[in-house]
């Protein structure tokens, strides 16, 4: 990481790292296959394996136990334990080591990894959130936070989804998030469910969201702070598949700074 990407990422909150896993593309995308073969057989979410549902969204419909499109994908959690090879990857970039520990000056531990699908037409929208306000009981959200690396398997651009970023929110603390927390194994389906989110009226004033498009195989690194989305992907036949690895980390000093207003709309 250079110190121009440093400075990124301690003032944004996010950073790009082009080209960053070029070289494992091809095992990227065999794990993801597995993944997907994994899922052909599921007609309704479950378990980590969450998918698509026309207009209702993926996360909705799971929460409501309601059918999803036959083996479409929306997303998987815990993708590196379905999906070995993931693992095999991080390790292999060195990623905990490499960016994680140049941005925050301390290696990660790896909790989670995720595979993100957002197939051609229905592939739906995730709301304006920050990744803490999902961390597990426990976590520790003075003493520490999360870095996401997002990696890019097929084109991620504007019209299918790319990841958007409020610069410097990072630094505005957890914000409310409105809507339903995930049901727990075994509690019944919801019978209408809102994905939780940051409200419009709760977003920083005078701040342009910027969104980040990536060439298969380039990468964006953020902190669990950070408040983004991805819009649905209008497209015809242009899937927007990624994966994701996330690593706990020391909390780094940059999220305890000033940051821009909250409480009102956006300009």
């Amino acid at each position: 990481m250079t110190d121009v990407e440093f400075h990124q990422m301690r003032e944004r909150g996010f950073v790009r790292l082009p080209g960053l896993a070029v070289g494992e593309l091809e095992r990227l995308r065999r794990a993801v296959e597995r993944l997907e073969g994994i899922a052909r057989g599921l007609t309704v979410s479950t378990g980590d394996f969450v998918l698509e549902a026309p207009g209702i969204g993926g996360w909705a419909a799971w929460q409501q136990g309601a059918r999803g499109l036959a083996g479409v994908l929306r997303s998987v959690a815990h993708a590196h334990v379905h999906a070995p090879e993931l693992d095999a990857v991080q390790r292999s970039l060195e990623l905990a080591e490499g960016p994680v520990a140049r941005a925050v000056g301390a290696p990660g531990t790896l909790v989670n990894a995720f595979l993100w699908a957002k197939p051609p037409v229905v592939g739906s929208e995730k709301p304006w959130h920050q990744d803490m306000a999902f961390a597990p009981p426990g976590f520790d959200v003075e003493a520490h936070g999360v870095v996401t690396v997002w990696i890019a398997l097929a084109p991620a651009t504007r019209r299918n989804g790319c990841l958007e970023f409020i610069p410097g929110s990072h630094r505005l603390g957890l914000l409310p998030h409105t809507g339903d927390r995930e049901r727990l194994p075994g509690e019944p389906p919801l019978k209408r469910a809102v994905e939780p989110h940051v409200p419009q009226d709760r977003l920083p004033s005078g701040v342009e969201p910027v969104a980040v498009p990536l060439d298969p195989g380039s990468a964006v690194m953020f902190d669990g702070m950070v408040l983004h989305r991805s819009a649905p992907n209008t497209t015809a036949a242009l899937p927007r598949t990624a994966v994701s690895f996330v690593y706990r980390v020391p909390r780094p000093s940059w999220t305890r700074g000033p940051a821009p207003a909250a409480g009102g709309a956006r300009r």
